[in-house]
């Protein structure tokens, strides 16, 4: 575990950390500024996530009986803590309805003499120093860019409350600056310069090193009028005397951070703007769906109401007149004819809606209603004058139709009639209105049909549009995972490039439609070839896309270094920025030099590698962790090298072959892969993996696969 020791401080640092760690009760604060992705402006790391683990294993271990509480947004927050150190703690996250200070409130009324907060915001601060005044001792975070005076003067005006403020015990703040370049940096008197030079881009810059202010409570004066009793210009012009940093660096400190603090609260400032806009868009979207759902609860409303008069009404006129009224009311239809089909295949109009009353009883022939193929295409655009009324001269009724529908009225899979609507002011109706007229219609037809469908109109509209919704949601799911499955085969590569000196076959089998395994082989150039293997964090959708986004990264990264190490870190960087933060991957990836016969690797948490030789078998141990999860600083990448020989073959292998279970719950193992890779030594690789997967299989039986298997063996020639 990390510890001051792991990185260059001053001395000083150490007792005054020991110091802190000592106190019993109190608040103490560690301050930095973290990146904020979604500003225009980002600073780089400043640690302070780190220095907090720091302290915090350290005032575990002066308290070694004391039973601590650790207040984190995620549920799996350890400080990087002992597993016996851990038994020790118990982690509070805020529940869906809390925020993260009302998480950190419980925390504090539980009385927990130690208390750990990874956030420390303004509704945070009074709450904590009056447990600090019952003598619990709070450590915390604080995202600032500010020194620790400034710090304690910004609380004071946050809770206004001298008294209170006495609890605060001490203020760590952490910043990185970047450091003089090694290569070109000389002695200039008591200091050092770097002149720039090819490594550092001319810069006289490279790398990046710690800068702490410490802050201490003093008895007899004021929180508020006590200085630093470290500066971070103290700190840096040390730091500056002993090379690390450039002395105008180190004396502009104060400068910088004005400017650090400046940039942060312009691009603040964009963001709240930006967000402002967004909020606007949001409400104008919210506006435009609430005018939509307001429009589908009055069709709704309308189709109830129909449903409910229905059963009071007692004849076909009244029934077309209300229909009409509403079909007035909600779409402007101002003209409207039911008709009614007989048997001797005779429409009859049986109620009107702005035309005179004397069409009424009035016969025409079904087919001057429909063709014989418009019955089954509901509703269609109809033009000129409905069937049966005449057409009439331009100063009488009628003559200013501007557009029509036609609508036939089916019960139970026949044609019982037909409504024509009209309108005098609109250029056309919406798809929404011909919807509803249809719908109108429709309810309509199941009266006239049938009266006892008329209590149950409402529930058939309900279980129509559930079952619409549900078949929609079922295509769309439908389609994401055939997606999802056409990514990931086309992720796989199905040929490997032709290599003089070397051979590969690999296999993979999923164990859902869309799995989180992959591997890819392709050359670098004309003498090395990039061999990787991974296995995704979860299964389905979520790792099918992580895969296909990891896989993309290394090939995109793998030509611009030589070196596997820096690959990875490098995608390890941009996962962190693009995916997902529960996400990981665990992933080999080798380079080989197929000429020279050399292998350079890096093993980024995968499991260990089995490099089989006629003689022997080597596991291949690299030291690495995962890609994806941890912060930079925690991340552990080992390159290393190993020299090939003819005949040999390096299997590679995802932990879907070992740990398959059999009906014993007793995983298949790398003992028995081994065995069986040792045993097929010498058949070809094709025979070598199938029988590496036949044994797995015999070994599970029936029983249920849980992950997938993937396998890629790397032959030399």
């Amino acid at each position: 575990m990390l510890d001051l020791n792991a990185f260059h401080h001053l001395p000083q640092l150490d007792a005054l950390f020991d110091e802190i760690a000592r106190e019993d009760a109190g608040l103490v604060i560690v301050a930095g500024l973290e990146p904020r992705p979604h500003f225009e402006y980002d600073a780089s790391a400043s640690g302070r996530g780190v220095v907090f683990g720091i302290l915090a294993r350290k005032i575990f271990g002066a308290h070694p009986r004391t039973r601590a509480a650790i207040v984190s947004e995620h549920k799996d927050a350890q400080l990087r803590l002992s597993s016996r150190t851990r038994e020790r703690a118990k982690i509070f996250s805020p529940t869906a309805e809390e925020d993260f200070s009302a998480a950190m409130g419980r925390a504090l009324e539980r009385g927990y003499s130690l208390v750990f907060a990874e956030k420390f915001t303004r509704e945070c601060a009074a709450p904590a120093l009056q447990a600090a005044q019952r003598g619990q001792h709070i450590v915390a975070q604080m995202d600032s860019p500010l020194a620790g005076a400034w710090i304690v003067r910004e609380l004071r005006e946050t809770i206004d409350d001298d008294a209170l403020l006495k609890e605060l015990r001490a203020v760590i703040a952490v910043l990185r600056l970047q450091t003089l370049c090694d290569n070109c940096k000389t002695r200039d008197g008591e200091f050092f310069r770097a002149a720039g030079c090819s490594k550092c881009a001319n810069t006289g810059r490279r790398g990046e090193i710690s800068i702490f202010d410490v802050w201490r409570a003093e008895p007899n004066q004021r929180p508020y009028e006590t200085p630093s009793i470290l500066s971070f210009q103290t700190y840096a012009l040390e730091l500056a005397r002993q090379g690390f940093l450039a002395r105008h660096d180190a004396e502009q400190i104060e400068a910088a951070q004005l400017h650090r603090v400046f940039h942060l609260l312009t691009a603040s400032e964009r963001h709240t703007i930006h967000a402002t806009q967004d909020l606007r868009t949001q409400v104008l979207d919210l506006r435009t769906k609430a005018n939509t759902s307001e429009q589908q609860y009055v069709v709704s409303m309308a189709l109830q109401q129909l449903g409910y008069k229905l059963l009071e009404l007692e004849s076909v006129r009244e029934l077309g007149e209300h229909i009409f009224r509403r079909a007035q009311d909600l779409c402007g239809a101002d003209r409207a004819v039911l008709y009614l089909l007989h048997h001797d295949q005779t429409a009859e109009v049986v109620a009107l809606n702005g035309w005179d009353m004397r069409w009424l009883q009035r016969r025409v022939n079904f087919q001057e209603l429909f063709r014989a193929t418009d019955v089954g295409e509901g509703h269609l655009p109809f033009a000129g004058y409905p069937p049966g009324i005449p057409k009439r001269t331009a100063d009488e009724e009628g003559a200013y139709v501007r557009t029509g529908l036609r609508v036939p009225l089916v019960a139970q899979r026949e044609v019982v009639g037909a409504m024509i609507f009209h309108s005098t002011t609109r250029a056309n109706f919406t798809p929404g209105e011909a919807a509803l007229l249809h719908a109108l219609a429709n309810a309509g037809a199941a009266a006239l049909q049938r009266a006892d469908l008329i209590g149950n109109l409402r529930e058939k509209i309900s279980q129509l549009e559930i079952a619409q919704f549900q078949i929609a949601q079922k295509e769309r799911l439908e389609r994401e995972l055939e997606l999802a499955r056409t990514v990931q085969q086309n992720m796989l590569p199905h040929q490997f490039p032709l290599v003089a000196g070397a051979q590969f076959y690999a296999r993979n089998e999923p164990a859902r439609q869309v799995g989180g395994d992959f591997y890819d082989v392709f050359l670098l150039d004309e003498q090395r070839v990039g061999v990787v293997i991974a296995d995704v964090s979860d299964k389905g959708m979520p790792a099918a896309l992580f895969m296909a986004l990891t896989r993309s990264l290394v090939r995109a990264e793998a030509p611009r270094e030589r070196s596997p190490e820096k690959v990875l870190r490098r995608v390890h960087r941009l996962l962190l920025e693009l995916a997902e933060p529960t996400q990981f991957v665990t992933l080999f990836y080798g380079v080989l030099d197929v000429p020279q016969k050399v292998l350079r690797f890096v093993r980024a948490g995968h499991d260990y590698p089995l490099l089989m030789r006629e003689q022997e078998v080597l596991v291949l141990r690299g030291v690495g962790t995962m890609l994806g999860l941890l912060d930079e600083s925690e991340v552990i990448l080992n390159e290393e090298l190993i020299q090939l020989q003819r005949h040999d073959r390096l299997v590679l292998y995802t932990d879907g072959l070992t740990d398959a279970i059999n009906a014993r719950e007793e995983n298949f193992g790398r003992a028995r892969l081994e065995r069986v890779a040792r045993e097929n030594f010498s058949a070809p690789l094709e025979q070598m993996g199938d029988a590496l997967f036949d044994a797995v299989a015999q070994h599970q039986g029936d029983g249920e696969r849980f992950d997938d298997m993937t396998l890629l063996i790397v032959g030399i020639k």
